[in-house]
């Protein structure tokens, strides 16, 4: 066992010493390769499908909402109560329908920035720049 482990250490130096740069010869100059900042994970047009989300989140929010209220002036024995959710419900589903529509919009917009070329994209964005 003794052999094979000084064979084994003497393989390990052998091939680690190429590795090492001595003093005497001269150090390689190397040139660094221009550095590219790092793209963001969201560009500018990439939000629109975030508030496309969020939009679409509301809209469904508000739509059930507007169904519960709805079912709810089913139930209620007051005409004026009755007439009063349902106009809750009316306007929550008008306000979800909105919602939706700019939702749509959002990520419509959002399609359209994602397929255009990068300049015409930044010169039709909409975000302000600092």
């Amino acid at each position: 066992m003794a052999p094979s482990r000084l064979l084994s250490s003497a393989l390990v130096v052998a091939l680690g010493l190429p590795l090492t740069a001595s003093a005497d010869e001269p150090a390689v100059a190397t040139v660094d390769a221009p550095v590219r900042a790092p793209e963001p994970l969201l560009r500018g047009h990439r939000f629109a499908f975030v508030a496309g989300g969020v939009l679409a989140a509301g809209g469904l929010g508000l739509g059930f909402f507007a169904r519960g209220e709805a079912r709810r002036a089913q139930g209620l024995t007051s005409a004026r109560d009755a007439r009063d959710t349902l106009d809750r419900a009316r306007s929550a589903s008008t306000a979800a329908n909105l919602m939706y529509a700019a939702a749509g919009a959002a990520v419509l917009y959002g399609l359209v920035l994602e397929l255009l070329p990068d300049e015409a994209a930044d010169a039709a964005n909409l975000t302000y720049h600092f």
